[in-house]
């Protein structure tokens, strides 16, 4: 149950940082190269990404990984 806080505050963090960006769902998982479906599970808490998942939306949303992570 712990681990899925986690991933539900990621998730949360990703939208926010997202819409800080002006970025729509379906825009940032093009710019990433993954499947909107996909986007949509990690941002609702679903799925357990990979670094190299989290290195694309960092990149595109132009963070640093520690930032997008820190204080989950």
């Amino acid at each position: 149950m712990r681990g899925n806080f986690f991933y539900k505050k990621l998730g949360k963090r990703i939208i926010d940082t997202r819409r800080i960006r002006h970025l729509s769902q379906e825009k940032l998982a093009l710019m990433s190269d993954m499947d909107r479906t996909y986007l949509s599970r990690l941002e609702k808490g679903r799925i357990n990404p990979t670094i190299r998942m989290l290195h694309k939306l960092c990149r595109c949303l132009k963070v640093k990984l520690h930032q997008l992570v820190k204080d989950l």
